[in-house]
């Protein structure tokens, strides 16, 4: 079977994406690590037989660099060219909310080390994990986080992990950030660390000079809002995306490559709170949002809910495509959410610029 470097030369010689010399060095380092992982059969110590003794505790790669410089396409191309079931690819909220769950359940039949057992249990019967996004917001993973790895480390388990940040600026500013700066370190002894350099953001080469702000609301803008995402989902296909929040789940029933195509009363006409929109932002890289209203006082808790969502948005560099009723400076016309909304007003148009990131 073909490696993730044959297969991101494919594509580029197919004009699926265009050659790209930060990309290319990460490649060549997924490629090694494939290539090791599917020569030797055992899980333990893969990586350490591509290093020297000095760097015999590496066991994966950590890809970090700028919003949209395809780390997650890369570490895609990585994973489809494993065998099945050598390895899974999960984004790292997710995961952090699985291991969470077992976590309680281990706790709940008398686990002395809950946290060793939900290790096991993570790394059981693969031998590697990709993780896309990391990143730590949340104090409740913070405390966690160091010794989960050391135990997938232990277990032998190769790491891949995509991020915005080098580990050294993860969980920046976080509360008790002393007692996360171990798992740093663990990263960085297990880990090899490539920033992909800085270049021409995929998203843009998408979306081109599209619009992102489309009106009014109607079946031509929607079709035109279909067509603009599928060309940045390349036409793959579809499907559902559960996001767990605090037990509960926030579902987006049309998503293709971490992007979802929903309707406003979809996200905002339902009883959600701004750590719901944290979440989702948090696992989205955009969102194409369809049949925003005028926003008056009628919909006083609807504006409150696209507020927390543009927000969260913006804070995480995401992009937003979208149709509305009017104009974007004529969006809101309540009384209640005046004077905050300007700052929503300020994130909307940046956002919608060719040249946002």
């Amino acid at each position: 079977m073909a490696g993730p470097a044959t297969r991101y030369h494919e594509n580029i010689a197919n004009g699926q994406i265009s050659s790209d010399e930060g990309q290319k060095i990460v490649i060549s380092a997924l490629d090694t690590l494939y290539q090791a992982l599917t020569s030797q059969p055992s899980k333990k110590s893969i990586w350490q037989k591509l290093t020297s003794a000095k760097q015999a505790s590496l066991q994966g790669l950590y890809l970090y660099g700028g919003v949209g410089r395809g780390k997650s396409m890369l570490m895609d191309l990585f994973f489809d060219c494993l065998p099945d079931g050598m390895a899974e690819r999960v984004h790292f909220h997710d995961f952090m909310v699985r291991a969470h769950d077992t976590m309680n359940e281990a706790r709940a039949k008398g686990a002395k080390d809950a946290v060793s057992e939900t290790a096991k249990a993570l790394a059981k019967n693969i031998s590697c994990l990709c993780f896309d996004e990391m990143e730590v917001r949340d104090i409740a993973d913070a405390m966690i986080v160091k010794r989960l790895f050391d135990g997938l480390f232990s277990q032998g388990i190769t790491v891949v992990a995509t991020s915005n940040r080098h580990p050294d600026d993860l969980y920046k500013n976080g509360l008790h950030r002393d007692r996360f700066l171990p798992f740093i370190e663990n990263i960085k002894t297990h880990c090899d660390i490539i920033e992909i350099a800085q270049g021409a953001d995929w998203r843009e080469r998408l979306l081109g000079t599209s619009p992102r702000w489309y009106v009014p609301v109607n079946e031509a803008t929607t079709q035109k809002m279909s067509d603009q995402f599928a060309l940045v989902t390349s036409h793959d296909d579809t499907a559902p995306l559960a996001i767990k929040v605090a037990g509960r789940e926030l579902i987006l029933p049309k998503t293709s490559h971490n992007i979802a195509f929903v309707s406003f009363n979809e996200l905002c006409a339902i009883p959600l709170a701004a750590r719901d929109y944290v979440a989702l932002a948090d696992r989205l890289t955009g969102l194409f949002l369809t049949d925003i209203p005028l926003l008056d006082d009628s919909l006083q808790n609807e504006a409150r809910r696209f507020m927390w969502l543009i927000d969260a948005l913006y804070d995480r560099g995401r992009f937003i495509v979208a149709s509305a009723a009017c104009d974007m400076d004529r969006l809101y016309q309540g009384q209640q959410w005046a004077f905050e909304f300007d700052r929503t007003l300020s994130r909307l148009s940046e956002m919608s610029r060719i040249s946002y990131q």
